[in-house]
């Protein structure tokens, strides 16, 4: 039996790993840009410099939130994974403790990442207001 979870455990991982690279890889969009207008105006994500110019204060920034959103996806990954012992429990008292154990200790990492990508959300934007 372990050695089934280990093999869905490998596969898990190897899925997250092969989604996020897929998430963060560029990808070529061919749609009609009549409605840029109206999103330009909505100022999503930092703002940008002009070109040729990089802030160090967005860069690291931009990092620490893709980090963050890792984190959030591996804490994700988690609760899936307890709620999988959970329903392979088959009664035994120990495992569905240690699955509940994994569970409450998933939702305080979420909201841990949570409160810390707010933070670091709202710190990048005082300090892009300030420089513009």
């Amino acid at each position: 039996m372990k050695k089934i979870a280990k093999i869905a455990l490998s596969s898990l991982i190897l899925t997250l790993v092969l989604a996020t690279v897929a998430a963060l890889s560029p990808v070529s969009v061919l749609a009609d840009d009549t409605i840029q207008g109206g999103l330009d105006s909505l100022k999503l994500g930092a703002p940008e410099l002009p070109s040729g110019t990089t802030d160090l204060k967005l860069v690291i920034g931009q990092i620490i939130q893709i980090f963050l959103g890792f984190l959030g996806v591996i804490a994700v990954v988690l609760i899936i994974y307890a709620g999988w012992l959970w329903m392979s429990a088959g009664g035994d008292s120990a495992k569905v403790t240690k699955a509940k154990d994994y569970i409450k200790n998933a939702i305080i990492g979420i909201v841990i990442i949570l409160a810390a990508y707010i933070i670091t959300s709202f710190v990048l934007t005082q300090l892009t207001t300030t420089l513009a």
